[in-house]
């Protein structure tokens, strides 16, 4: 996997995690801003997966492919859920899901980089 990438992918997630909980603070509800955030790391995270099932075809990968894959696959759904349901609760806790979700991603993309490298926990 890519470590700049993954790197670019868990700032971008813990500075959209941090802009919604400032949000959350103040009692407002998610608005453009909020979906532009979500719509960069789904950008970033789709690029991360079309890198990683690249790898996976030639001969790297980890020994646990179908868990990798998983995450991969896991992870980009993330964003687009947290999403959906931000624009569906207008009060102050739409937001509050962004910043599980966004916490959410940086932990997966930390476990798929545990993955790749074989790393047990």
């Amino acid at each position: 996997m890519s470590s700049a990438l993954s790197t670019v992918i868990i700032i971008a997630s813990l500075l959209a995690a941090a802009y919604s909980l400032v949000t959350t603070l103040r009692d407002r509800a998610m608005g453009w801003d909020h979906l532009a955030a979500l719509g960069v790391l789904e950008a970033l995270l789709i690029a991360q997966m079309v890198v990683g099932f690249v790898k996976l075809s030639g001969d790297e990968g980890p020994a646990d492919t179908a868990t990798f894959v998983g995450y991969l696959i896991g992870v980009v759904l993330i964003p687009v859920v947290s999403a959906g349901w931000g624009l569906l609760e207008r009060t102050r806790w739409g937001p509050g899901v962004i910043v599980v979700a966004c916490l959410a991603v940086s932990v997966m993309v930390v476990r798929l980089g545990q993955l790749w490298e074989g790393t047990v926990v």
